[in-house]
């Protein structure tokens, strides 16, 4: 008699690389953040076969991952997440039948408040930055352009006769209009002058290296004219936290985020786009009195110190 042959159960790491496979077309933030947790997971406990994975295993993962490689809670929990999906994705394919994530608690994380510019810092910026970094860092800061966002700008994008920019979320994939600032227009207009290019600011393909490169240039930038603890991605917070200051409702800071689940048509109607306007001169005016607080030279700093 011919027995049914039992299916061979494969590692943790070997079970991950299929894992990857069946999860290729995802969106590229997506794909990036299931990366960066299965190799950890697997440089960690990959060795085990799908089977023999417990409770104990993965509590002792999570503890190496704090002490051994000083990664944050929320990171963690994150990895956990992915390794919970990966398990439930092994039982879907009948290779075991029990996920033990289900028994590890998560760290309870206290969110963090965003890290907002000061008056003082918002000055900094204009008054020190200078080229392609300032008027990337002012896209970021008069219209919440992640920065993925940025670099993809095409001068295609934008509509100078009707003030509006019109891009695809890298996080959503949602098409989203936002009035320009006649400010950020002028500005905008100005750089192009000394372009010749169809990108605003970035040539490359903008993968995950070329990203990272230029979030890390950023994060010393800020730190070189005085803003620390300050990254490319706070601009977008600091857009939000004064979006809300100056009186935007809710409905459109959502709609000027992507955050909304509003349709196309309320994305291009004119009460819409009026409002989103009016958002953005607020804001706008708003960040203009901030850089005019006064910044303190370098050397009066020094002495100071």
């Amino acid at each position: 008699m011919n027995l049914p042959k039992k299916k061979a159960i494969p590692t943790l790491a070997d079970y991950c690389k299929i894992y990857l496979e069946l999860h290729k077309t995802a969106k590229e933030n997506t794909l990036v953040s299931k990366r960066t947790s299965v190799n950890a997971i697997v440089r960690h406990i990959g060795e085990h076969r799908l089977d023999k994975i417990t409770p104990f295993i993965i509590e002792k993962y999570r503890i190496d991952r704090k002490k051994l490689d000083g990664v944050k809670e929320s990171s963690i929990n994150l990895d956990v997440i992915i390794l919970t999906h990966i398990l439930n994705t092994a039982i879907k394919a009948g290779l075991i039948d029990r996920n033990p994530c289900k028994e590890v608690k998560r760290f309870k994380v206290t969110q963090q408040r965003d890290r907002i510019l000061s008056g003082v810092e918002v000055g900094l910026i204009f008054d020190r930055l200078t080229g392609k970094d300032r008027l990337m860092v002012l896209a970021s800061l008069f219209t919440g352009m992640r920065l993925g966002e940025v670099l993809r700008l095409k001068w295609s994008d934008i509509d100078f006769p009707k003030g509006l920019t019109t891009f695809v979320q890298s996080k959503t994939g949602k098409l989203v209009t936002i009035p320009l600032s006649s400010f950020l227009a002028t500005e905008l207009q100005a750089y192009k002058q000394s372009q010749c290019g169809e990108n605003v600011f970035e040539d490359r393909d903008i993968t995950r290296v070329v990203a990272a490169s230029h979030s890390q240039h950023f994060n010393k930038l800020f730190k070189s004219i005085g803003i620390n603890n300050f990254s490319f991605h706070s601009l977008r917070h600091c857009f939000a936290s004064i979006s809300s200051n100056t009186g935007s409702d809710i409905v459109t800071t959502k709609e000027l985020l992507g955050h909304s689940d509003v349709g196309m048509t309320m994305r291009y109607s004119h009460s819409q786009l009026d409002a989103k306007r009016n958002t953005i001169e607020r804001i706008t005016d708003h960040i203009m009195d901030m850089s005019k607080e006064k910044v303190l030279p370098l050397a009066a700093k020094k002495g100071t110190a």
